[in-house]
C-alpha cells in the first residue's frame, strides 16, 4: 500500500514502513521530521490508519536545495 505523504510535515518521500513479530507491532518513521505512528497490528493495517489522517492543514513540503 502506497503511504500518503507525513501528516506533519508534508514530505511525501521518507517514509519508512516496518514491523516485528516478535514485538508484534508495525510502525511508520518520516525520515525527514522523525513523527512516528506505532500500533500492534501488521503493517496493511498500520498504512490504512496514516492514510485516513487529515491532511486538511499540512504545510506545503519543500524539499532540501540540493
Amino acid at each position: 500500500m502506497k503511504l500518503k505523504p507525513c501528516p506533519k510535515c508534508g514530505c511525501p518521500d521518507e517514509l519508512e514502513l516496518d514491523s516485528s513479530s516478535i514485538a508484534e507491532a508495525s510502525w511508520i518513521d518520516c525520515h525527514w521530521c522523525d513523527h512516528k505512528m506505532q500500533a500492534k497490528c501488521d503493517e496493511e493495517t498500520l498504512a490504512a490508519r496514516w492514510n485516513k489522517i487529515s491532511r486538511k492543514d499540512m504545510p506545503v513540503y519543500t524539499p532540501p536545495p540540493n
